[in-house]
């Protein structure tokens, strides 16, 4: 059943309350001026504390005071400083040792890394195998296992049967429960189903070597976790991963056997001593979130703000050693379209402003792990409980004349009727996630605010109209790559896309109800805020 036919007939009556408009449609020429600048190679890739960077903040700002918005970010300007910590692995001090297992060789047989709670030290402990570490009803790995001051042996995954945003966020948040039940380390195996996600043990090995990991530091100088008992993570080859499992009743052929059939994992003390030595690099720096506010037209709504999220930063410059190479990664798709997407939202959101007041932000440290809008969310620039919901613009790829919508995050709160009468009026069809097993949905900023117990509403592109092709094409040949670049753009296609989040996030911003979780919802209960009754 399409979970979204579903809520159509109860949203069908909301959406008709919502006034008929004609169809206001984005200015082309200003998203390809904002965009020609934005993606210019004088931006060099905008990676957040870089040069290029802090230009392209600064052009973001006086964008923001072109089109008369407020400041709202730090002492009256438009820039929310974000401290950050830069946490790397150090070129020695990284080993394991894991009873029974010979000598283990970093990059062949594991990957090991230290979090940001420690620079350095050690961890030994005993091994304890948690399945994929779930604690949902009938799939509680947690139970009948102690777990303090062990390390945890997991798998990757989600069960089968939860729709693409539940799964998504358990497996995000995985370290954080293994935290709350005393973990001090985590080790994942690699099986069929990781190789999945990157391809090969290679893959993996080479991706760890690249950068390092970062978060936001608070006001109390520490910086921030959400497994802060967790002090070293790492992978286990798929080799080591079936010698752990050898002789035990469900070993990695067990493992593997049941990955496939979607069963429930088991969990239970591996009977083995290991001893994890991390060492990192630590490095500190900073990159701005810009902050503008267009003021609400109603008074009886100037404490529910809608936020307007978009992404800033890309991953700037990576040299090559051959001469003469492209090495500027202009971040096109990802994410200038979603920033001047945003700035030209709000020009026309400014033209009748709308009754709720409207916050619009251009993230930093996205593509470092959501790293501006985690800070925002715990530090916004208003008071936290006035923040109503966010509408977020992230790298739809607008290549090709799209005919449907994913509207990531809807239908779980009262922003359904408002993004289904959107779509309608400019007649884009709303799918379903043709991709769950990517997770978009915690890999974007809105997770942030819906973390924070905000509503959100993200939209991506479906498969329509040779979508999956088009789409899959970007991701193969220029996601993260020097080629991203703006004559990939269809910009009819981003007129479309930037007019129809336009009508959302009017409409949002001028609902007569407060936005608000649907009655149980998963995040809402989890996360908090407001929920219907």
């Amino acid at each position: 059943m399409n979970r979204f036919a579903a809520l159509a007939g109860a949203a069908l009556s909301l959406s008709l309350a919502i006034p008929a408009f004609a169809h206001d449609m984005a200015d082309q020429d200003v998203l390809e001026r904002d965009l020609t600048i934005l993606a210019h190679d004088n931006m060099e890739g905008r990676e957040a504390g870089k040069r290029g960077y802090e230009r392209a903040a600064g052009y973001v700002a006086g964008r923001m005071a072109a089109l008369g918005l407020e400041p709202a970010g730090d002492n009256g300007t438009y820039f929310q400083s974000v401290p950050m910590l830069e946490y790397d692995r150090a070129e020695s001090g990284n080993t394991i040792e894991i009873a029974g297992q010979g000598d283990l060789v970093l990059f062949e047989d594991v990957i090991i890394t230290g979090t940001a709670q420690q620079q350095s030290g050690t961890i030994e402990a005993e091994l304890v195998f948690v399945g994929n570490a779930l604690d949902m009803p009938g799939r509680d790995n947690f139970e009948g296992i102690d777990l303090e001051g062990k390390i945890a042996v997991r798998a990757y995954g989600a069960p089968e049967g939860l729709n693409t945003e539940q799964a998504a966020h358990m497996r995000s948040s995985v370290l954080q429960r293994l935290s709350d039940h005393g973990a001090v380390g985590s080790l994942l195996l690699f099986t069929p189903r990781l190789a999945d996600r990157y391809t090969s043990w290679e893959s993996l090995v080479e991706r760890s070597l690249h950068g390092g990991s970062v978060t936001w530091v608070g006001p109390d100088g520490l910086p921030y976790s959400s497994a802060p008992k967790v002090l070293a993570t790492g992978y286990l080859s798929e080799e080591l991963s079936r010698a752990l499992l050898d002789g035990e009743d469900f070993d990695f052929d067990d493992l593997v056997a049941a990955e496939e059939d979607g069963e429930h994992l088991p969990s239970f003390a591996l009977g083995r001593m290991a001893r994890i030595a991390f060492n990192s690099e630590f490095a500190h720096f900073s990159a701005p979130n810009v902050i503008g506010m267009l003021p609400g037209s109603d008074p009886a709504y100037a404490d529910q703000y809608l936020i307007l999220t978009a992404h800033l930063d890309h991953v700037g410059i990576q040299p090559t050693e051959e001469e003469g190479d492209d090495e500027i990664y202009n971040g096109a798709l990802d994410n200038a379209v979603g920033v001047a997407s945003m700035l030209e939202v709000v020009r026309m959101l400014g033209e009748e402003p709308p009754r709720r007041p409207v916050l619009v932000i251009g993230l930093t440290a996205e593509e470092k792990g959501l790293i501006g809008s985690s800070y925002n969310a715990a530090y916004p620039t208003v008071p936290r409980e006035q923040i109503a919901a966010n509408v977020n613009l992230d790298m739809p790829v607008i290549t090709y004349d799209f005919s449907d919508v994913v509207p990531f995050g809807a239908e779980r709160s009262n922003l359904y009727p408002q993004v289904l009468a959107a779509t309608e009026e400019y007649g884009v069809e709303l799918v379903p996630d043709p991709q769950p097993e990517q997770g978009f949905f915690t890999r974007s900023d809105q997770y942030s605010y819906v973390k924070a117990g905000v509503p959100a509403v993200y939209l991506d592109l479906g498969f329509g109209n040779g979508g999956e092709e088009e789409q899959n094409k970007v991701y193969e040949n220029d996601y993260h790559e020097p080629s991203d670049e703006i004559d990939l753009i269809d910009f009819p296609a981003l007129v479309r896309f930037t007019s129809l989040n336009f009508a959302i996030a009017r409409n949002i911003a001028n609902m007569d109800d407060r936005p608000m979780w649907n009655r149980g919802d998963f995040f809402g209960t989890v996360f908090g805020g407001p929920m219907a009754d």
